[in-house]
């Protein structure tokens, strides 16, 4: 309104307000008439406006204003009293769903209260199951009814026909906490005391094989290196059955001992930066030790596997300079094969253990030079149920993680060479019987016969067996087994050379047998060397190496040169001792025999062999569990035949040079020198 406007104005505008006002009112405060049209236009008047307006209407300020409040009170009643009616029905709603909410909430309170009794009860089954594992009893069972899917109550129901309830019962803590607790503790109990687990993929329970360590990656690693290396040098079990039963949890064919007794004896032949960070080799190996101790009891004796472990376990020992103890797990494993149960394992499987562990213990006879505990061997073809020539079986040069990947694979013959190893151990077998007195004198005819087995065990090898030449690249394996056979004839025919019984071109002829034997048994560890290196030399192959070192040097000191051999001989020796305690007393008694036989070594050999250590005693027993490795000639010569020098050359023509059997006796023309142990030392 502008400034300056009359009073004419004033109240036609005013006038105007009350028309407009009772339009653009509020709907509650039009309806709650009658109020005067004066009072409405006060209402909606400014200061100045009411002023003249009531100065017109001839009214009163104070009584015209309480008018107006009265007017306003009246509407704002009314609006709070509507504004109360709706949240009231508001409330009403509100009060449905609640009580809609609350019939809900307590069916499903009655639901948990069904199921809170319904576990409690699985919790008190639990409970009995768990305390029956606890104290051992009827494990396995329990075990096989759980992977079958057998419910903790009809496993208890089935307890309780074995053993009385009652005294776990007092044991079962209450419902509305227990069951969590029950249910770790059962896996625990599984994990920790029977060594199995429960699958994080699925509900079915696992075996776990080891608690030494979880990284499927060292595990990997450790079969890896052990069927590399040691199971084609010693074929304990079945290792296509081993590996299916670990990774498809079942236990015919692997057990916790023997994953143990096999990742402890792969221990020695793995390099530290291959741990995964598990710690270091030595307390991974000591822990699987004492868990492959563990794994054989009392009430697994008889199996197949834990005479497989014994076995293993022997060669983990022996490893770490430990024969005596080592000795004994042999003769367990053994004596349990004669009786141990199949286990459902197939007439394979235990046709290689047999053989396998039978040869293992007739080479630690042959080495250490005791007389056979064990049973006659079986009078059958070996590997009757074996399938010779099978290509599945590979080879790879597998030294460190990540091998597997980047290293092209051979067929390895491993089954093969397997069997004819055992082949080989028979006829060994049987020399250690006849010089141990077990066959009565020994004869011109019973020695002859023996070494002409020998000789046709080497001329019936099949081609891929017979190849050593560097060249060919035989495997490692393959060339490990002619060093057994040439160790075998040389300490075949070493009693009669030291019987003092020969003399002239017969004592000649012997001893240019037992050089030739040495000679390619030693040119034989050098090709190997060259090829694979010696730090993966089985123990039992540390004494060959030996043998056939004492041999040269003691009957051919100039060919080749004695010098070079103690040389090679205790280079190898420190290459293998990086995994292998045994070799450290070993090189020691080998530089004892070099002093003996004036064998002048160079200024420089502990850069060779390294620094010897200080071995007494007890580490020579720990290491051959005698006082010595040489062949105890005297007690063998007391069982030789006081005519055998007599009858020996008539005999030779006999059965070595039998009609139709030229003989291929190789001898060594004049000068020619087979070996190249000086080029290999200092390579």
């Amino acid at each position: 309104m502008p400034e300056h406007a009359g009073d004419g104005d004033r109240l036609t505008t005013l006038t105007n307000h009350q028309a407009s006002w009772k339009i653009q009112a509020p709907a509650q405060l039009r309806a709650a008439a009658p109020v005067p049209p004066v009072v409405i236009a006060l209402i909606a008047a400014t200061a100045a406006d009411k002023k003249v307006l009531l100065e017109n209407e001839g009214l009163q300020a104070p009584s015209l204003l309480l008018l107006v409040r009265n007017v306003g009170e009246r509407g704002k009643s009314k609006i709070h009293k509507e504004s109360l009616l709706a949240e009231i029905a508001n409330l009403r709603r509100d009060n449905t769903r609640l009580q809609t909410l609350n019939e809900e909430v307590s069916s499903a309170a009655s639901d948990l209260q069904e199921r809170a009794q319904g576990l409690q009860d699985s919790h008190d089954w639990q409970k009995i199951v768990l305390d029956t594992i606890g104290r051992n009893g009827h494990d396995r069972e329990i075990i096989k009814r759980l992977r079958c899917g057998e419910t903790p109550q009809v496993i208890a129901g089935w307890l309780t026909q074995q053993h009385p309830i009652q005294p776990h019962m007092h044991r079962v803590p209450g419902g509305t906490h227990g069951l969590i607790e029950i249910v770790t503790a059962f896996e625990e109990s599984l994990r920790s005391d029977d060594g199995y687990r429960l699958s994080k993929e699925s509900d079915t329970l696992q075996i776990g094989w080891t608690s030494v360590s979880s990284s499927q990656t060292l595990l990997g690693h450790l079969f890896d290196l052990y069927f590399t290396w040691v199971h084609p040098t010693h074929m304990l079990f079945s290792e296509t059955d081993f590996r299916e039963s670990y990774e498809t949890n079942d236990e015919t064919y692997c057990s916790s001992a023997l994953v143990n007794a096999i990742c402890a004896m792969a221990c020695h032949l793995m390099d530290q930066k291959d741990t995964d960070g598990e710690g270091d080799i030595e307390t991974l190996g000591t822990g699987f030790m004492n868990q492959a101790r563990q794994g054989v009891q009392p009430q697994n004796y008889m199996t197949l596997c834990s005479v497989q472990a014994l076995a293993v376990m022997y060669l983990a020992e022996l490893s770490s300079g430990k024969a005596r103890s080592a000795t004994g797990y042999l003769r367990a494993s053994v004596e349990f094969l004669k009786v141990a149960e199949l286990d459902g394992q197939s007439p394979k499987a235990r046709e290689i253990s047999l053989w396998g562990i039978q040869t293992l213990n007739t080479s630690s006879t042959g080495i250490t030079y005791q007389k056979l505990y064990a049973p006659e061997l079986p009078h059958m073809p070996e590997f009757r149920h074996v399938e010779l020539f099978s290509n599945h079986a590979v080879w790879r040069f597998y030294r460190f993680n990540g091998d597997q990947r980047k290293l092209p694979v051979r067929p390895s013959h491993a089954i093969l060479t397997a069997c004819h190893q055992a082949a080989l151990f028979q006829i060994i077998h049987e020399s250690l019987n006849l010089y141990c007195g077990l066959r009565g004198a020994a004869t011109a005819e019973a020695v002859l016969t023996l070494y002409r087995r020998y000789r046709d065990w080497e001329e019936d090898l099949p081609f891929i067996l017979k190849a050593v030449d560097e060249e060919a690249q035989p495997l490692p394996h393959i060339l490990y087994l002619h060093v057994q056979y040439h160790v075998a004839v040389l300490q075949h025919l070493t009693p009669m050379l030291q019987s003092g019984l020969f003399e002239g071109s017969n004592l000649q002829e012997l001893q240019r047998m037992v050089v030739r034997h040495a000679q390619q048994g030693i040119e034989i560890m050098e090709h190997a060397r060259r090829l694979y290196s010696a730090r993966y030399l089985m123990p039992l192959l540390s004494f060959c190496v030996i043998h056939i070192g004492d041999a040269l040097i003691r009957y051919s000191p100039h060919e080749p040169p004695d010098s070079d051999v103690v040389e090679f001989c205790l280079g190898l020796l420190q290459q293998a001792s990086g995994g292998f305690a045994i070799c450290g007393p070993l090189q020691e008694l080998y530089r004892r025999t070099a002093y003996e036989c004036g064998v002048q070594l160079p200024a420089n050999i502990e850069t060779i062999t390294g620094q010897l250590g200080n071995y007494g005693m007890d580490d020579i027993l720990d290491a051959c569990t005698r006082l010595d490795y040489k062949q105890p000639v005297d007690q063998s010569v007391r069982h030789i035949a006081d005519n055998v020098a007599k009858e020996w050359p008539s005999t030779w023509e006999q059965v070595v040079n039998s009609p139709g059997r030229p003989s291929t006796v190789k001898k060594l023309s004049t000068g020619e020198r087979p070996l190249r142990i000086k080029s290999l030392l200092n390579d």
